[in-house]
């Protein structure tokens, strides 16, 4: 870890990032690669962010944890981070605002049709789990606003505030642009199909919407590049043996750079890294239906699909049509730095935070 820098605001990680470690604390903004990649983008918002905050002296604390923190109050920032079963931040009247990168309300997932697919049943079950644990937390929240645990301060605000940062880009380098007539590959996939699970954890048994989407995808690019017309290169995270983990994402970058179209199929949450970092490295994106909750998603230059049997008929229609695949690099170019690139994300969480600060109790 490198050494502390003097700065007016803190980092911390609590024991959901730390491995049961306890809370440690981390250096500030800019982010380096002795912590972790998931905390990149946040960094790169934050860095960006600070210089824009009134307030001095705020501690963040990124966690998974939605009922409680190691700390609360005024100057406490979470960044709830890869919380996945939509449950609202109890502790939401006890802190300044909640920075969050994941939705806040269960999704389904689906476009409704006649007729089940096994992912689709399987979402609609992670659909009714995800609605009972997030009416479990909002039931809970307000139980707090009466009856706070002992332990917790008085609250600084009415109402809670939630900030959404999107999920951003991963360990995805920032590598020159490439013309879609200059790329080698129509798709790539690179990705982990199925999560090693204990055999005492039910989701060893049954599967998953990530594994099933994954699969489904796997399934269907396998199909297409046996038939020699396209050009798709495929293999799995977890078994690039040898290669550093750097190693693994550096050819990553290069492949979705070099790929004229990007298949984001969705993970264990209908966003996924591969969808923002495809439109950072302008690629036709095509993926699972996505939310329509945040500002992310609506207008969003990217090709919606039910089942991946379609990326046949999407090959077909832009993978040799470079005027068209132009256009989309274009768009989604455009996209990204209009609303996902960190400088634009800095001004509005640093308003948020701002005017979070001017309705605090007194």
């Amino acid at each position: 870890m490198p050494p502390m820098t003097t700065h007016t605001h803190r980092f911390f990680i609590d024991h959901t990032f730390s491995g049961g470690n306890g809370v440690q604390e981390l250096p500030p903004p800019p982010w380096t690669p002795a912590l972790k990649a998931e905390f990149r983008y946040p960094y790169d918002v934050l860095e960006q962010a600070i210089p824009l905050i009134k307030a001095e002296g705020l501690r963040f604390y990124i966690t998974k944890e939605a009922y409680r923190l190691p700390e609360y109050g005024p100057k406490v920032v979470p960044l709830l981070l890869q919380e996945e079963r939509c449950k609202e931040p109890v502790y939401g009247r006890h802190v300044r605002a909640v920075i969050r990168n994941l939705l806040s309300y269960p999704y389904l997932g689906y476009r409704p049709h006649l007729g089940f697919t096994s992912l689709e049943a399987i979402l609609t079950f992670e659909y009714a789990r995800d609605c009972y644990t997030s009416w479990k937390s909002r039931r809970a929240l307000a139980q707090a606003e009466s009856h706070p645990p002992a332990d917790w301060p008085a609250m600084v605000r009415r109402e809670p505030v939630t900030i959404r940062l999107p999920l951003g880009y991963h360990s995805q380098q920032e590598l020159p642009q490439v013309h879609m007539a200059d790329r080698q590959l129509d798709t790539f996939f690179v990705g982990q199909v199925r999560n090693a699970m204990p055999r005492s954890s039910y989701q060893s048994w049954i599967s998953s919407s990530k594994v099933e989407a994954r699969a489904q995808t796997w399934k269907i690019l396998e199909e297409l590049k046996r038939e020699g017309k396209w050009r798709i290169d495929l293999g799995e995270v977890a078994g690039d043996q040898g290669k550093s983990h750097a190693a693994v994402f550096n050819s990553y970058s290069e492949k979705m750079l070099n790929s004229r179209i990007c298949v984001a199929p969705r993970g264990t949450m209908a966003d996924t890294y591969r969808t923002f970092e495809g439109l950072r490295a302008g690629c036709l994106v095509v993926a699972n239906p996505l939310p329509t909750e945040e500002f992310l998603y609506p207008g969003a230059p990217l090709v919606i699909i039910d089942h991946w049997r379609e990326l046949r008929g999407v090959l077909e229609r832009y993978a040799r049509n470079i005027d068209a695949l132009e256009e989309y690099r274009s768009k989604a170019l455009a996209w990204w730095d209009n609303h996902l690139r960190p400088e634009v994300l800095a001004v509005s969480i640093a308003r948020d935070l701002n005017a979070a600060g001017d309705t605090l109790l007194s």
